[in-house]
């Protein structure tokens, strides 16, 4: 299990020393169910270990902190279509440390908001998943959580 969490952390590790270029963050509040409630922030930018062509997975890393704090790369497909303009459906793996370490697999939708006349890029978001612990007092089990974030 150990070898795991340190193959993850070195793959978080490369993506965030390569995403320094045009990364494209953003910053969201979020809040949901985690063994309890948690509410807390999250930071997301595109990593650069690679690019494939616009319309198709982007691969991204995301860091938060809500209740604890968690890493994961992630893979999101930009939809392109006309009914799906402005949705980012994905799917990643990550860990995290709230008393103890552990592991989560996830799935997460991004919708882009207009907010009518401000020039804003806010999106609305929804992750869900589940964590399973890489230590004895780690958390467990099923995770949902709704964001509102902005985009640089």
């Amino acid at each position: 299990m150990k070898r795991i969490l340190w193959a993850l952390g070195m793959v978080l590790g490369l993506s965030w020393a390569l995403a320094l270029g045009n990364p494209h963050p953003s910053l969201a509040v979020r809040g949901g169910y985690a063994g309890g409630a948690a509410f807390g922030l999250e930071a997301s930018w595109n990593c650069l270990l690679f690019q494939p062509p616009v319309g198709a997975l982007r691969p991204t890393l995301d860091v938060g902190y809500a209740g604890g704090l968690d890493a994961a790369f992630a893979m999101r497909y930009l939809a392109s279509l006309p009914l799906m303009e402005g949705i980012r459906l994905g799917g990643g793996a990550g860990v995290g440390y709230a008393g103890g370490f552990y592991g989560f697999a996830r799935g997460d939708l991004e919708f882009d908001l207009d907010v009518g006349t401000l020039p804003l890029p806010v999106f609305l978001g929804l992750d869900a998943g589940y964590a399973f612990n890489l230590e004895r007092d780690a958390f467990k089990g099923p995770f949902a959580a709704l964001k509102l974030g902005l985009r640089f």
